[in-house]
């Protein structure tokens, strides 16, 4: 078979829906996962079927057969993960506040019909029924057990998420200390295949917080998988006046400051973000904003000063139920970018003049930032699912053969079974995507300062770590489609000379270095291969 993904011809192409147990489809998404599955094709019927390994090879069976990406939210504590995970998935299905509930891990995905599914700490399963419309309850009484006895639920809901971004996600709780994520919690990460870290007022102990989530949950927990999300953006400097070009800069900084252990920090307003996605806006929610729009602007800006002011403004437009429920929608900046666009927008709107709830929806979501993310998830992990569970199953896949021929000897024919299923799981790993899973450690040395490189080379390093084609690894333009000879000349002598700078690191003094230099040369003379071979 032609692996065709990292060659000078493309990109690898898009992943679908997940779930964290749903059943299999036809057979896995992306060559590698489907090369991983062919390994346990050839190794299943030559072990005990009731084995662990057995058991292990059916597990990772199953999961490659899911057609896509899991994504993890995480954060601090406050951060505004529920928030974004409702922005996400298009309604609010998760629990936002300070409730119970919020300390739950949470898997969202697409099913048949709405359901909640409570898993017990003691190994029991049982159905509840979500809000209206699906979703967890604000009242963890309503699940039927204790917090302390839920390990985690599982909401699923008729007709999936938004077409084209159809993920599980996975809410996971705040914490409120560096090691203040519990076994259960710790565990979804695992099970991950990436992470969307949330902060609302990035500081020193975001780097910290991440590289103790990497150490505790796993070592590929990097700018391979990672993109930072910088929330509630309305609420940084003093809350006032246009919160972008704030933003902007401090999204920059932190991708700056936050190198090797995330991608890249996007800039959300987050509540604003679930609205503009969400079901909840109507008609009678435009008809409030056109009213408000008709206030006085400085009498408008000073309302807008806090959400307390805009609550007991005696004299404006709107009676105290609808300023609760625009407040609740949009929060401060929201109504102040929705009112701004009023005028500019066309109407008249369904039951009065100027725009309707669909004209709006499209200036809130445009003043969210979320397309900018939903573009940074696609790019960064829809582009590398398939190198991700890959990289992932191999490893389970490892982790159970090592353990089974450490363990009670087993018979002739299963022992060579599982000594050729090493041997082809290390084989695979010399594959260039799963080569640049090695690389994790690279970054997070990187990030740390235990690998030191100069400016040039850890723009190579990240480089060479998160490409998803030949050119992006390599630092070159795209090719257009029908690649020709010479561009893959190009590519061959990029990927040599880059080869070149890793053996000059690799003999360097630094242990660190050197072992990273390595990985990272043998990548290169992988890339180099593969583009001199190409037609």
């Amino acid at each position: 078979m032609t692996v065709g993904p990292i060659g000078p011809i493309g990109p690898i192409g898009p992943i679908g829906p997940v779930g964290p147990v749903g059943p299999a489809v036809a057979g896995p998404t992306g060559e590698l996962c489907g090369r991983v599955d062919a390994l346990c094709r050839v190794a299943a019927p030559h072990l005990s079927p009731g084995g662990p390994v057995a058991a292990a090879l059916a597990a990772v069976r199953l999961r490659l057969a899911e057609p896509g990406l899991r994504i993890a939210v995480g954060g601090r504590m406050n951060a505004g993960k529920s928030t974004l995970v409702n922005a996400l998935l298009g309604r609010r299905l998760a629990a936002t506040g300070a409730t119970e509930c919020t300390t739950l891990v949470a898997w969202f995905r697409g099913g048949v019909q709405n359901r909640l599914e409570v898993r017990r700490t003691d190994g029991r399963r049982y159905h509840v029924p979500g809000r209206p419309g699906g979703g967890i309850p604000r009242d963890v009484t309503s699940l039927g057990s204790t917090r302390e006895e839920i390990e985690e639920v599982v909401v699923e809901t008729a007709g999936g998420h938004h077409p084209g971004r159809p993920w599980t996600l996975v809410d996971t709780p705040g914490m409120d200390t560096l090691s203040g994520l519990d076994g259960v919690a710790l565990r979804a990460l695992r099970a991950a295949d990436a992470l969307l870290y949330v902060m609302p007022h990035p500081g020193a102990g975001d780097a910290e917080a991440l590289e103790s989530l990497r150490r505790q949950a796993h070592d590929r927990m990097t700018a391979l998988n990672v993109v930072g999300v910088l929330s509630r953006i309305d609420e940084l400097g003093d809350g006032t006046g246009d919160p972008w070009p704030r933003a902007r800069r401090v999204a920059a900084t932190y991708t700056t400051r936050l190198t090797g252990l995330l991608s890249g920090v996007v800039p959300v307003a987050g509540l604003l973000a679930q609205t503009a996605l969400g079901e909840e806006f109507t008609e009678p929610d435009a008809a409030l904003l056109r009213r408000l729009a008709t206030a006085p602007r400085a009498d408008l800006d000073r309302a807008l000063y806090s959400p307390h002011e805009f609550l007991h403004w005696p004299d404006g437009p709107l009676d105290c139920p609808g300023r609760a429920r625009v407040l609740d929608l949009l929060g401060c900046y929201g109504i102040a970018a929705a009112v701004a666009a009023v005028p500019t927008l066309s109407g008249p709107g369904p039951g009065g003049p100027g725009p309707g709830a669909r004209e709006l929806l499209g200036a809130l979501r445009a003043a969210s930032g979320i397309d900018v993310l939903l573009d940074a998830i696609g790019g960064r992990f829809d582009a590398a699912a398939d190198r991700l569970r890959a990289a992932a199953a191999l490893g389970l896949l490892d982790e159970a053969a090592r353990t089974a021929l450490a363990g009670d000897a087993p018979d002739p024919a299963a022992r060579r079974a599982l000594d050729d299923l090493r041997a082809d799981v290390a084989a695979l790993r010399r594959h260039p995507l799963l080569r640049q899973t090695e690389l994790a450690r690279a970054l997070a040395d990187f990030a740390a300062g235990r690998l030191r490189l100069s400016g040039p080379d850890g723009e190579s390093l990240l480089r060479l770590a998160t490409g998803t084609t030949t050119a992006a690894c390599l630092g070159l333009p795209e090719p257009a489609p029908g690649t020709t000879a010479a561009q893959s000349a190009h590519a061959a002598r990029t990927a040599a000379g880059a080869a070149a700078r890793w053996r000059q690191l690799e003999a360097g003094p630094s242990r660190i270095l050197q072992r990273h230099a390595r990985t990272a040369r043998e990548l290169c003379e992988e890339l180099y291969f593969r583009a001199a071979a190409a037609p």
